[in-house]
């Protein structure tokens, strides 16, 4: 663990990039893919909305409300996209962490290449998260909003697309 820990500059960076943390970031997001789609998230998404939810740039920009489509924002946020197309395949080895670290400790299924949210009523200590400092209340709410942006933006391949990102 303490070679895990040896890339981050600081302390906060090192518990933000903990998997544990990333497992609870996916849960939002599968949660709110969810509820929009009414099926489980893709499981390849994941691997975009970790890097996309930590990006400080992306979550400065990305919007909040329903109105923007993620294809919109996208061709209108360039250096956001190309901080994702980098970003993604250095944080894939943490975004693997979480999920076998999330699907052990409960927090969502993984079935079918599909990641399915756990009810929050069955896990402990959730809701503690959210009384976090301002930095990971924002990362939660960024992945919950790009969960709820990819379930409206069509397939998982279309998705990795229109973020320019090589899927696999």
């Amino acid at each position: 663990m303490s070679q895990w820990l040896q890339q981050f500059t600081s302390q906060e960076e090192s518990a933000l990039f903990n998997p544990a943390f990333l497992a609870v970031a996916i849960r939002k997001s599968a949660e709110s893919y969810e509820s929009e789609a009414k099926e489980k998230m893709p499981l390849s998404l994941a691997f975009l909305a970790v890097p996309a939810a930590m990006s400080k740039q992306i979550r400065d920009t990305f919007p909040i409300t329903k109105t923007t489509s993620l294809l919109v924002w996208i061709e209108t946020h360039e250096r956001e996209r190309l901080v994702l197309q980098r970003n993604t395949p250095a944080l894939a080895p943490a975004v693997r962490k979480a999920l076998i670290l999330g699907a052990r400790a409960g927090l969502f299924t993984l079935e079918h290449a599909k990641v399915g949210a756990t009810p929050a009523r069955r896990i402990r200590n959730l809701r503690s998260l959210s009384q976090g400092s301002p930095e990971v209340k924002d990362i939660l709410k960024v992945a919950e909003r790009l969960g709820k942006s990819f379930a409206r933006s069509g397939d998982a391949a279309s998705i990795f697309s229109i973020w320019g990102v090589a899927a696999g």
